[in-house]
C-alpha cells in the first residue's frame, strides 16, 4: 500500500515538475524584492571610474547626462540613471544638463527628476536644465557640442535658454566637464566622435549588458573614464552612494534564482541516478 502511495506521489510530482519549478522561482524572486537580503556585490573598476570622477567634481563643473532610455532598456539602464543622478545632485554647485536622444527618453528623465525630488532639492534653471528630445542622431549631438544655443531655443518645459541663468555660461562642449550617456545604441559612439575627439570632453557610458563588450575597448584605450554595466553596474553604484534601490534588490533576486537553479540541477541528477539504480535492481 505504502509503495503504491509513493509511486503515485512520484508520478504526480513527475507530471507537475514544471509548476513546482515555476513556484520555487516565483518565491525565490519575490522574497529579495520584498525584503532585500543585501548579498555582497563586488565593485568593478569601470563603475568605480564613474563614481570617482563625479566625486571629484567641484562647484561650477557641468555634467551632461544624455539618455536614450525607453521601455525596452529601462530595466537595465534606468536604475543606473537614477543612481548617478542622485550622486550628482548631492554635489553642491555642480550644474546638470539633461539631454534626450529618443522620443521616450524625456518621460524617463522627468520620472527620475520627480523620483529624486530634484525640483525641490535644486533650483531649476540655475542648478539643472532639462533640454528634452534632440532629433538627428549624431548631427544633433554635433550641434549641441558646437553651439547649443544656435541649435536649441527652448528647453523641455518651454523656457527660453537665454532666460535660464545656468545656460549663460554653457555654449559648447568646451563648457562640459563630463558627459555620461545612458543607452543601448550607437549614440554613445556619437559622443566620442563629437565631444571627446574634437573638444577633449571626458565621456562615460551607462549601458545594457550586450553593449558592454564594445565599450571595453574604449575604456582600455583611455577614451572613456568609466562604464556602468546593466543592472549589476547599477547595483554597484547604489552601494557606492549608500542608497540601495531596485538594482540591489534585483541582484539579490538574480543571485537567489541562480542558486535555485544550481540546487535543481543537483537534485535532478540525484533523482536520475537513484532511479537508474532502482531500475537495475
Amino acid at each position: 500500500m505504502r509503495s503504491e502511495q509513493k509511486l503515485s506521489l512520484s508520478k504526480s510530482l513527475g507530471r507537475a515538475y514544471r509548476q513546482i519549478i515555476y513556484l520555487l522561482l516565483f518565491i525565490s524572486l519575490s522574497i529579495p524584492l520584498i525584503k532585500p537580503i543585501g548579498l555582497p556585490v563586488p565593485i568593478h573598476e569601470t563603475t568605480l571610474g564613474v563614481y570617482n570622477t563625479i566625486e571629484a567634481l567641484e562647484p561650477g563643473d557641468v555634467v551632461v547626462m544624455a539618455s536614450n532610455i525607453g521601455a525596452a532598456i529601462a530595466s537595465e539602464v534606468y536604475p543606473q540613471y537614477i543612481a548617478v543622478l542622485e550622486h550628482v545632485l548631492r554635489k553642491d554647485g555642480v550644474k546638470i544638463l539633461l539631454v534626450d536622444h529618443s522620443t521616450e527618453a524625456p518621460i524617463w528623465t522627468e520620472k527620475a527628476l520627480e523620483e529624486l525630488n530634484a525640483y525641490e532639492r535644486k533650483s531649476y534653471g540655475e542648478d539643472f536644465v532639462h533640454i528634452g528630445f534632440i532629433p538627428g542622431g549624431e548631427s544633433g549631438i554635433a550641434g549641441i557640442c558646437r553651439d547649443i544655443h544656435s541649435l536649441i531655443q527652448v528647453d523641455y518645459h518651454g523656457y527660453s535658454l537665454s532666460e535660464l541663468p545656468m545656460m549663460a555660461e554653457i555654449r559648447d562642449a568646451t563648457d562640459f566637464t563630463i558627459v555620461i550617456d545612458f543607452s543601448a545604441s550607437a549614440d554613445t559612439q556619437f559622443w566620442l566622435n563629437q565631444a571627446y575627439a574634437p573638444y577633449g570632453t571626458r565621456v562615460a557610458f551607462g549601458l545594457t549588458a550586450v553593449k558592454v563588450p564594445d565599450a571595453v575597448a574604449y575604456y582600455t584605450a583611455g577614451q572613456i573614464f568609466g562604464i556602468i554595466e546593466s543592472l549589476k553596474g547599477a547595483a554597484e553604484y547604489e552601494i557606492l552612494i549608500k542608497r540601495p534601490g531596485i538594482a540591489a534588490k534585483g541582484m539579490d533576486a538574480q543571485s537567489i534564482a541562480h542558486l535555485l537553479y544550481i540546487g535543481l540541477i543537483v537534485v535532478g541528477n540525484i533523482i536520475f541516478f537513484v532511479s537508474k539504480t532502482q531500475r537495475k535492481r
